[in-house]
């Protein structure tokens, strides 16, 4: 292979060992003199030096970006054992009961009157029409009409002004600012964080009210915490061990209009 002419080479920042004076020298020199005091130093042994550490560094990096892009955590239905798949995987096999996960995403844009049970998440638009006895999901987003049970092993997002005729249980639910929205059902969730309006009688670990939000109903909790500017009015039972109780809804009461129109997309 022909050597690079020196002139020619990519240059590097240097730093003399003698004053700490920063040049920029050949990627390829060996020695060099500083500028500054004039003094030799090894550049070859301060890039060796360098290198390691860098390279390291990098791949460290990249390592953990790629592999937290890439892969995620999700639950058995079944026996709540959990594993770590790929991102872009459209279903999975559990390792420890061996049933079936449905990893897709669904995003209902009118009606649709189906059961879902995918570790994906369920994105209601505000045009959405849900009616179904069972939807089991990883993640879920209500913008649009709700009739049916939602359980959400993830967390549920609520951006909404109306009602919800559905039941929710979530391991986490969020009310987002801007939302005006009453719980026809009682509310089963590890925890919840408001910041628009809700009216809702909920079973929870722990409340979080922020400044913008409000919460009316009655609250079973094991904590709740309500920021300057947030408003909490009813009933409140801390600690107690008598909660309340999903009401789920029937396969009678779950059933669409006759003039929905089934449709949905999976992707």
């Amino acid at each position: 292979m022909t050597p690079v002419p020196e002139n020619n080479a990519p240059k590097i920042g240097v730093e003399c060992p003698h004053c700490a004076f920063q040049q920029m020298e050949s990627a390829v020199a060996k020695t060099t003199f500083c500028r500054k005091c004039g003094r030799h130093f090894d550049v070859e042994k301060q890039r060796m030096d360098e290198e390691p550490a860098t390279r390291d560094s990098l791949l460290k990096r990249v390592s953990t970006l790629f592999a937290a892009e890439t892969t995620r955590l999700i639950e058995c239905f079944e026996c709540q054992a959990q594993q770590t798949v790929s991102s872009i995987a459209k279903s999975s096999i559990c390792p420890h009961c061996s049933a079936y996960i449905d990893l897709r995403d669904f995003k209902i844009t009118a009606g649709f009157a189906r059961n879902i049970q995918t570790q994906g998440s369920v994105h209601i638009a505000p045009k959405g029409n849900l009616t179904s006895a069972k939807v089991l999901c990883g993640g879920a987003q209500i913008q649009g009409r709700m009739l049916g049970n939602l359980s959400c092993t993830g967390i549920t997002s609520v951006k909404l002004k109306g009602q919800v005729f559905g039941a929710v249980q979530s391991h986490y639910l969020l009310i987002e600012k801007g939302s005006d929205v009453e719980f026809v059902r009682p509310l089963k969730v590890g925890g919840a964080t408001i910041h628009g309006r809700v009216s809702a009688r909920i079973n929870a670990g722990s409340v979080a009210i922020g400044k913008h939000g409000a919460l009316e109903g009655t609250v079973y909790a094991k904590s709740i915490t309500v920021e300057e500017g947030g408003i909490f009015h009813g009933e409140l039972y801390i600690g107690g061990q008598e909660m309340l109780q999903p009401e789920l809804l029937t396969e009678e009461e779950a059933q669409p209009d006759a003039s929905l129109e089934e449709f949905g997309q999976a992707g």
